[in-house]
């Protein structure tokens, strides 16, 4: 694995549900986030990926009381247009609140075909970029 990169993410009123505490479907919102943080501080540019694969295991509630949230993102592997990453989405008081495994692939817009990642990028990436 590589040096962590860390992003963090404000908890919005909208992200909770009837039951208090924020949605499960806004956690993949929170990693996304990140990821895009992730790809901006490697490729410089807009991040063009698309998700192939997510796991999630959902270990703790975050409420808006938290306001914020940490996600910190490793890379398990790199392949020739895909990124494996481990995602953990972090409460204010540091409890995990939910672990990712999820899977990207570089993407190129114009072809709409996975397109592989420079040596500069692969540098970056394994060095743990930011």
């Amino acid at each position: 694995m590589s040096a962590v990169f860390e992003h963090s993410v404000t908890v919005r009123w909208r992200d909770t549900d009837a039951l208090g505490h924020v949605n499960n479907a806004v956690f993949m919102t929170y990693l996304e986030e990140a990821r895009d943080a992730l790809y901006a501080a490697v490729i410089g540019a807009e991040p063009i990926y698309v998700v192939v694969r997510i796991e999630v295991d959902f270990l703790a509630e975050i409420r808006y009381e938290d306001r914020l949230v940490t996600v910190r993102i490793e890379v398990e592997r790199l392949g020739a247009t895909s990124l494996t990453t481990r995602e953990k989405i972090l409460t204010a008081a540091h409890e995990v609140a939910a672990e990712a495994r999820v899977v990207t692939v570089r993407w190129d817009q114009a072809s709409r075909k996975p397109v592989p990642f420079t040596a500069a990028e692969r540098e970056r990436l394994l060095a743990g970029p930011g």
